[in-house]
């Protein structure tokens, strides 16, 4: 799970923290469980801004944008 950050900086690493971008998170969620998945939703964020924060930040700041665009 991750954002899709417009214009996008980096075609790898411009990926950003749910509700940075573009991407409608919690309509495509509802219509892959919809169709049926029930499995685990991975986050992998592949941007150097997210990367360089201290990790007890990035994993509060996770926490509460899954909770709010998941």
């Amino acid at each position: 799970m991750s954002d899709w950050i417009v214009p996008t900086p980096d075609l790898l690493m411009g990926r950003g923290m749910m509700g940075d971008g573009v991407i409608e998170i919690r309509r495509i969620r509802n219509a892959v469980e919809a169709a049926g998945y029930k499995g685990p939703i991975e986050v992998e964020i592949f941007n150097q801004s997210v990367w360089d924060m201290p990790g007890d930040q990035v994993l509060a700041l996770m926490k509460e944008r899954y909770l709010e665009h998941v």
